[in-house]
């Protein structure tokens, strides 16, 4: 990836920024209109309603990509954030359509999507199962589920028309962008995708494939004359028959959001960063707003955050959030001008799937640095491998089930993403075993952890060397939080629980503080900062160089109102003699 020449805090030029929501709107527009055409057409609905899905997509998306852009408590990640048709859905929503049309799907979206705030709210109690393997597994499972499905349902070629012949436009325009991306130039990198387009419209146009009769014919604004559709608020045999389907489809978008957002945090800073997510939560808020929205207004669940931001922000180098608030208002002008979406929709499929070959390419390799960033141990490996081989063998197992079952098993998303989950918690067994201290923090909460930690070496037979590495990180944790705390000046309480389970030779010690967001900084970011420019204080110093010292790892959550610390530590001279 090239270097980031704006992060999301810092002033991006508004010429830079109009010209980089530019590059990524074309791109993001085809795919969009694509996918709802897509559901739209495998339902059998009418032209009309393909309209208003159209219009309304565009409009929710464009107005979910301007609220992501805000820093409010609650509201909005604080950063670009490209949004698009939400991928789990694609199935089950032509479904829908198909069974009981535009009302009945606007019924389940806005039922299933009521569970989003209760899984938005209680986030941090979900940590354990929405873990960074999890969310790198189903970014990876999105890449490689996705581009069969837009290949195997777009690029038809013509009756009587040479394969090879219409696919040109699309290799010609696909080795293009392979060599842009091979080669070490960012200026070329910030344009591969609009290179790659023109490549592949150069090749397009004389032979034929680039139809301009609908261009012509398109009116340069229009509004769709479908009415709104109306909740089927019936409950009838069809709607709890599918509800089951498109709360579980949901919970797997849900999910996905939370890698998506957590990737694209990652992405955009020059250094690499904790996540914070409190950001994290404030994009989901958005993503719930914009499919309970969606489902209002009788069209498909759009305005989901997609992880191919990271991407794009590689390719173009700005991660500002002002590039969002251009492209978000860019993308609901889109939305009246049928002219300009008539160019768009005119772009071969052979070009339009080139170009997305390249964007889902790059997102494989975005979810697998999540993935494996850290330390690798044979549980992350084994459960990456095993989710990522039943998620590939996901329509082979559907044609084991009927029904709506078959469905959902058909996607992959769902089920490797099912099985990550399932063997994460499996992994987790060892906590069943954890002792727990519940106590105020304050200055005495040092020494309560110590004799804490002391009964569990105790307990476990550690030696030594270990019980006091094990000791001096607990404490240099707590020290850490403490003198984090003293920055927020809150005069609030705030609890302590101290968690510590075994796991052989190794101890996993998890500090959870509710602090009503007293606690400021990041431990982790601390950590990186150490040998570089910036200067912490001495006693900040002192604790972090500790901990990254004496802890094998070291994990630093923030919530709305909570942090969580997770450090694992290893006797050493025990994992010697295993």
């Amino acid at each position: 990836m090239s270097q980031i020449r704006y992060e999301p805090e810092e002033n991006c030029p508004p010429l830079t920024a109009v010209t980089a929501a530019l590059q990524i709107l074309i791109p993001n527009t085809i795919s969009l209109v694509l996918l709802t055409a897509l559901v739209v057409r495998a339902a059998g609905e009418s032209d009309a309603y393909l309209s208003w899905v159209t219009f309304t997509a565009l409009v929710v998306t464009g107005a979910g990509m301007i609220l992501q852009t805000l820093r409010l408590r609650h509201l909005g990640a604080g950063r670009l954030v490209v949004a698009n048709f939400n991928v789990p859905f694609l199935a089950v929503c032509a479904l829908a359509l198909s069974v009981g049309g535009p009302g009945l799907l606007a019924s389940l979206v806005v039922a299933s999507t009521l569970i989003q705030a209760v899984l938005t709210f209680r986030l941090a109690s979900l940590r354990l199962i929405f873990t960074q393997t999890v969310s790198g597994i189903v970014v990876m499972l999105v890449a490689i589920s996705a581009m069969p499905f837009i290949i195997g349902r777009v690029v038809t070629p013509p009756e009587g028309e040479s394969t090879l012949v219409f696919l040109a436009p699309g290799l010609a325009a696909l080795a293009v962008g392979v060599l842009i991306a091979l080669q070490d130039r960012p200026v070329w990198r910030m344009w591969i995708l609009t290179i790659t387009v023109a490549v592949g419209m150069l090749v397009a146009v004389p032979l034929g494939f680039y139809d301009t009769n609908p261009i012509a014919e398109a009116p340069w604004v229009s509004l769709p004359l479908y009415p709104w559709p109306a909740l089927d608020i019936a409950f009838n045999a069809d709607f709890w028959t599918l509800l089951p389907v498109f709360v579980l489809v949901n919970l797997t978008g849900f999910m996905k959001v939370v890698g998506d957002l957590s990737v694209i945090y990652r992405a955009s800073y020059r250094r690499q960063s904790a996540v914070d997510f409190r950001a994290v939560q404030g994009g989901l808020n958005v993503y719930g707003i914009g499919t309970f929205v969606s489902g209002l207004l009788g069209t498909l669940p759009v305005a989901a955050p997609w992880s191919s931001t990271a991407v794009y922000i590689g390719f173009i180098g700005v991660a500002a959030r002002n590039v969002g608030l251009y492209l978000g208002v860019l993308t609901i002008i889109a939305a009246f001008f049928s002219k300009f979406l008539a160019v768009i929709v005119a772009i071969p499929s052979p070009v339009v799937s080139a170009v997305y070959i390249i964007i889902f390419a790059m997102l494989f390799v975005e979810g697998a640095k999540t993935v494996f960033t850290g330390q690798i141990d044979q549980k992350k490996a084994a459960i990456t491998g095993v989710s990522m081989v039943m998620g590939l063998s996901a329509v082979a197992l559907s044609r084991l089930f009927e029904g709506n079952v078959g469905h959902l098993v058909s996607n992959p998303i769902v089920v490797g993403g099912a099985v990550a989950i399932a063997m994460t918690l499996i992994a987790q067994m060892p906590r069943l075993r954890a002792s727990t201290l519940r106590i105020d923090l304050s200055p005495a909460s040092p020494a309560a952890v110590d004799e804490f930690l002391g009964r569990f070496a105790d307990k476990q037979s550690w030696t030594e060397e270990g019980a006091n590495r094990l000791r001096l990180v607990g404490e240099e944790a707590i020290l850490s939080l403490l003198e984090s705390g003293k920055e927020g000046a809150s005069p609030q309480k705030r609890s302590l629980v101290a968690t510590i389970s075994p796991d052989g030779a190794s101890a996993e010690l998890e500090i959870i503080v509710a602090s009503n967001d007293a606690i400021q900084g990041n431990i982790e970011d601390r950590m990186a900062y150490l040998g570089q420019d910036q200067a912490l204080e001495d006693e900040q110093e002192l604790s972090v160089r500790i901990l990254r010292h004496y802890a094998s790892s070291v994990q630093h959550r923030q919530y709305y109102g909570i942090d969580i610390v997770n450090c694992r530590v290893t006797d050493n001279q025990r994992e010697r003699v295993r």
